[in-house]
């Protein structure tokens, strides 16, 4: 018996409907996106059903990978990003590459180590340190960045909305914290107390990454105590590697690079002339 052509029309399209409905239930949108032309070359290349699919859950993997990194990036809240594609270490022969490399694994995370990089200002801390949370949310690991100050402000504020333990919670919670620039802004001594108690809880829990334009001798100086200063140090440097970036500021080398730039060229233009 032939079947009415609307009737051959809908049944022939209803697995297809059918199939993206349930492949967006299950939440596989590159499968929905991609089955019909990897079903082409699966054709033209003479693969079987069980490579067909191979094929589609390695794409999925990929697609489903690429969206977790670019998830934990976005949570990070990084104010750029940076790796160290971009980083010249023949301008701090004083920092430890091959130490930078293998931080870059992210072993040290697992493990709950800690890291500091210490170095005067436009040293290249800071590219580090993105470097290295680039790393960890490439590798699978959450990670937090901020500021000393701006946590410190985070945390006051926290306090005064009696949402102090949430915020707490979420920073034990995540891999990896990132607190830049400690030593630029002395803190109050609630301040201080509440910045020590972050690093207190943290310790041996998880995986802390501080950068500092002072060295250990002068960080009284910012926590305005040698006891709650000791107590910090003694946490932090227990299971720590530091970085020592002792090199000439890369601002600074490049405004001179600028300026001699600017210089030959006026030369060569009154030469001309």
């Amino acid at each position: 018996m032939t079947m009415p052509h609307d009737t051959q029309t809908s049944t022939s399209v209803a697995p297809q409907v059918l199939l993206g409905n349930h492949l967006k239930a299950l939440k596989l949108p590159t499968f929905a996106r991609e089955y019909e032309k990897v079903a082409l070359e699966s054709a033209r290349d003479h693969a079987d059903y069980p490579r067909y699919l191979l094929r589609l859950c390695e794409l999925e993997r990929i697609e489903r990978e690429r969206r977790n990194v670019e998830r934990r990036i976005r949570l990070a809240r990084f104010p750029q990003t940076k790796s160290f594609d971009t980083f010249d270490f023949t301008a701090q022969p004083s920092l430890n590459k091959s130490l930078v490399l293998e931080l870059s694994r992210c072993q040290w995370i697992d493990t709950r180590h800690n890291c500091i990089a210490l170095g005067p200002s436009g040293t290249g801390k800071t590219h580090v340190a993105l470097a290295l949370g680039l790393a960890a949310c490439q590798k699978g690991y959450s990670v937090a960045f901020t500021t000393a100050a701006a946590l410190v402000h985070e945390l006051m504020e926290a306090r005064d909305e009696r949402r102090l333990r949430a915020l707490q919670k979420h920073l034990n919670t995540v891999k990896l914290l990132i607190i830049d620039e400690l030593g630029y802004v002395p803190f109050t001594a609630v301040g201080s107390e509440l910045l020590f108690e972050v690093f207190s809880q943290r310790y041996e829990r998880g995986a802390t990454l501080l950068t500092s334009n002072l060295p250990f001798d002068e960080w009284t100086s910012v926590f305005g105590s040698e006891r709650l200063t000791g107590a910090l140090l003694d946490r932090l440097t227990h299971h720590v590697h530091i970085l020592e970036m002792n090199g000439e500021s890369f601002r600074l080398a490049t405004s001179k690079k600028t300026q001699r730039r600017q210089a030959k060229e006026t030369n060569e233009g009154d030469t001309i002339t």
